[in-house]
Parts: C-alpha cells; structure tokens; sequence
C-alpha cells in the first residue's frame, strides 16, 4: 500500500469519470478549466497507484443467456484469505468481497444457467478447503448498478489515500 494525498482536483477527476468512463479527457480540463496533459497525467498517476479503475460492466439480463447469482460463504478463519484467493482466481466470478454477519465472503458468479451455476457451486466452491457453509440467491433483474463514491468519501484537501501498490 502506498499513501498517496489527493488534492481537489484528483477527486474532480474522479467525479467526472464516475459519472461517464468514457468521457473524453480534453471535456473533463474544459469542465475543471485545467489542461487536457494535466487530467491525463492524474488520471495515469491514479491508475497506476490502483487508486482509479475504469472499467465497463455488461448488463447480464442483456446478455441473454446468463444467470446472476450471489453467493455467502461462511469459511474457517484460518482460510478466509485461501478461499478469497481461490474463488476470486474463478472465471465465473465478477466479485468479491469480505463482509460482516452470519456470512464471512460474498461472491457474484454469472453463469449461463441455472445448471452451470449448480456446477460451479458444487465442483469449484463447495469444495474448496475452508468453506463451512454456502447461502445463494439468484438475482432475477439488476434494477440498479452504479459505482460511486460517496460523498465526503475522497475527503478534503489534504485526506491521504490508500493505493494498492
């Protein structure tokens, strides 16, 4: 991990890519009244410090023939991070996350059925070494996905970061 201060216009930056990943980096100097250079340059900074991803998110009900389902493991303490790390390493899976209550992981897999999620529950995670017990829901439409920070969350002028790194 490695601190890193993020100054206004950093989380300017970020607000303007939040709402569109797209955008181009010339509208976001035009919006912040900064140099098209400048925003690129914070931008590859805050990438490179895995502070910013920009990334695009297919909607699964779009994609056809896709199931989405959501899964809590309950694991043995000695493995959280071995079954983190086996489950995150799963093609089929889109998320993890460690997470507080009668679960102790939360994943997303998107299959492309009902069969194929039973598959990758039962082959691939029932049997990892670690796992005590697994709840699953199937998502039945996505009525809202948006990845913001929230407000007060990048801090003030001077609020230090933590980057992967």
């Amino acid at each position: 991990m490695s601190n890193y201060v993020l100054d206004d216009l950093d989380r300017d930056i970020v607000r303007e890519l939040e709402q569109d990943g797209r955008k181009a980096l010339r509208e976001i100097g035009r919006n912040l009244d900064t140099s098209e250079a400048t925003v690129r340059a914070r931008v590859k900074r805050l990438q490179d410090l895995n502070i910013l991803r920009i990334v695009a998110f297919a909607d699964p009900e779009s994609l056809g023939r896709t199931q989405l389902g959501i899964v809590f493991l309950e694991v043995e303490p000695s493995r959280h991070q071995e079954v983190v790390e086996a489950v995150s390493a799963l093609p089929e899976v889109t998320y993890v996350s460690t997470v507080l209550g009668r679960a102790d992981i939360c994943v997303e897999i998107l299959s492309t059925d009902n069969t194929a999620l039973w598959t990758i529950l039962n082959e691939k995670i029932g049997r990892l070494p670690g796992v005590k017990h697994m709840e699953t829901t199937s998502v039945l439409k996505v009525h809202k996905l948006r990845y913001v920070t929230p407000p007060g969350a990048l801090g003030s002028s001077g609020a230090s970061v933590q980057g992967a790194g």
